[in-house]
């Protein structure tokens, strides 16, 4: 009987002290399934993760028919059926990963300490660890290793683990499951399994030995904190011998500790602990609490899984669980044991579908590049006469933008008036309508004129000459100078109130003080009756004398509204501003 020392110092703490989501690093869908064959059953889970849920889809156990013979045939024959059974019974996608069992009886564990190196330099010297550890011919054999223990500072040394099991047992085990052979991504130990589902899903508190008991051996595994230590008994009975043995182990690996270990908890799984008897056996044997793993406490089921039936065969799944859980990436111990061979020929099957792909873009490629050819040896063999109209088409084109040219030149003196305008120019949107509502019902309006002015033609009283009343005629220009446009407005009418006063009453002052849209200020200044348009009319028709008048005013800018705005504002919040008629 073997007893082997495995301390690892996990990378992780407990998963409850730690959020999901930071376990989840992809939110994409993945599903895997664990399958666990034994020489009684083949279980088998499927585990899907969607974003941060993890869901049991699918479960299944199947019986194996116990063999008593010393040929394998037999048992090998029993368990191909069980595989096909399981076919016939479960989907397996294309994209689910699938990671089988092998029971730790069939593994041999080596653990080396060696210095800390870097990861690229890690993989020479435990190869040559592997040939020193190792009682076998390394070619009989398939291993793989796992760094146990971060490189620290403080310390001189890390822990790697080996696992080993002889190809011809691997061989047998992919033999019996031919047809999943091609679908299989990793082969790993059951009581690693089992620690991965554990450590994964269950909050471990205090000292812990977990006693997995099935029906060809018992896996114990102990968790201490960051620590665990396991060891596999071919024993399947449940009596005083496995006691034995248990404490047995109990003390060893008190002796392993340099402080006193004292444990507080034993948890129960397996197959063997679905009878009440067993489970009372190991409770009288041992002062310490017994649980029984009965409930998932990160994983849930899917509609898909009857609650009452998993709940009855939780025991038998702990192992299938784990191997699904390292499947889709969650497990701590990523061990694999399925020989490299098969690993490369799986992995040049996946490549296949983009090898082909890639060959079809390599001849679509070529394709593309002779018709491009062709394409161009007939476009340069009529390059001549291309060349000819290309260049007839320059010609043309420099023609017309000499055209153009001219014609902008042309015009440039009446669009850089326009571009002088003042924006005033839009108060026609609103200065008819609120200057025609303004006048009174006893006056006529004639006429309505506007003209633009330059600035230098207004004296310095602020009166405008009756030679400047005319609009000048606009002469074009290369150059214009600059000039600054004003805006002349007025109007022509006629009062039946023959009086000036009335006038200057009820038609100059609303014109001063009106306003355009939303400003604050009034829109108009120099508002003034043009000299010698006043008179008397006499009416011929008995209607009495009425007065003829022509009132004129210039249209303030825009600067300067906002000018007076804001001297508006500045004089203790006065809002109506002084009059600059």
């Amino acid at each position: 009987m073997k007893l082997e020392r495995l301390l690892i110092k996990s990378k992780f703490q407990s998963l409850n002290s730690q959020k999901l989501s930071q376990v989840f690093k992809n939110s994409r869908k993945k599903s895997a399934w664990g399958i666990d064959i034994n020489e009684c059953f083949l279980r088998v889970a499927k585990i899907t993760q969607v974003s941060q849920e993890l869901l049991i889809d699918d479960l299944g156990i199947i019986e194996i028919p116990q063999v008593q013979s010393e040929s394998n045939d037999s048992q090998s024959a029993d368990v191909k059926k069980a595989i096909q059974a399981f076919l016939s019974k479960h989907n397996i996608l294309k994209e689910d990963k699938v990671v089988m069992s092998i029971s730790g009886q069939s593994v041999l564990p080596r653990f080396i300490n060696i210095p800390p190196v870097e990861k690229k330099q890690l993989k020479g010297i435990v190869n040559y660890e592997a040939k020193q550890q190792i009682p076998f011919d390394l070619k009989d054999i398939v291993w793989d290793y796992q760094q146990l223990t971060e490189k620290v500072a403080d310390t001189n040394s890390i822990e790697v683990g080996l696992f080993a099991s002889k190809r011809a047992t691997l061989d047998q085990l992919l033999a019996n499951i031919s047809p999943l052979e091609t679908r299989l991504t990793a082969i790993q130990a059951v009581p690693l399994a089992i620690y991965n589902l554990i450590s994964f899903d269950q909050q471990i508190n205090g000292l812990t030995i977990i006693i997995n008991s099935e029906t060809e051996s018992t896996d114990l595994i102990i968790v201490d904190g960051l620590y665990f230590w396991l060891r596999s008994i071919p024993t399947s009975k449940v009596d005083a011998d496995l006691v034995k043995e248990i404490q047995r182990s109990m003390e060893y690996y008190k002796s392993l500790m340099r402080e006193a270990s004292n444990f507080q908890t034993i948890l129960l799984t397996g197959n063997k602990f679905n009878e009440p008897n067993n489970v009372k056996f190991i409770t009288d044997n041992f002062t310490y609490e017994v649980k029984i793993f009965k409930t998932l406490n990160n994983v849930k089921l899917s509609s898909n899984v009857n609650a009452t039936d998993f709940n009855e065969n939780i025991l038998h799944f702990t192992p299938a669980l784990g191997l699904a859980l390292q499947g889709i990436g969650l497990g701590r111990i990523k061990i694999n044991l399925l020989p490299p061979e098969r690993i490369k020929t799986a992995e040049i099957s996946k490549k296949k579908p983009y090898a082909i792909a890639s060959l079809g873009c390599l001849a679509l490629s070529l394709l593309i590049q002779y018709s491009g050819l062709y394409t161009r040896n007939t476009y340069l063999q009529n390059s001549e006469t291309l060349y000819q109209k290309v260049l007839q088409n320059i010609k043309e084109l420099e023609g017309k933008y000499k055209n153009a040219e001219t014609h902008t030149q042309t015009n440039k003196s009446a669009l850089d008036l326009i571009s002088s305008v003042d924006p005033s120019r839009f108060i026609w949107l609103e200065g008819l309508d609120k200057l025609v509502s303004l006048i009174p019902n006893n006056v006529s309006l004639s006429n309505i004129q506007s003209s633009w002015i330059d600035e230098g033609a207004i004296n310095s009283s602020k009166k405008v000459s009756a030679e400047t009343v005319q609009p000048k005629k606009t002469v074009a220009s290369t150059k214009p100078g600059p000039l600054k446009k004003l805006l002349l407005m007025g109007i022509k009418g006629e009062s039946q109130e023959p009086s000036m006063r009335f006038i200057e009453e009820h038609i100059i002052k609303p014109v001063q003080s009106l306003t355009l849209f939303d400003q604050k200020v009034a829109a108009f200044k120099n508002v003034e009756i043009v000299p010698g348009s006043s008179r008397q009319v006499e009416r011929k028709n008995g209607q009495g004398n009425h007065i003829s008048f022509e009132i004129r005013w210039i249209v303030k800018s825009i600067d300067e509204i906002h000018d007076e705005e804001n001297s508006v504002i500045s004089l203790n919040g006065t809002s109506t501003p002084p009059n600059k008629s």
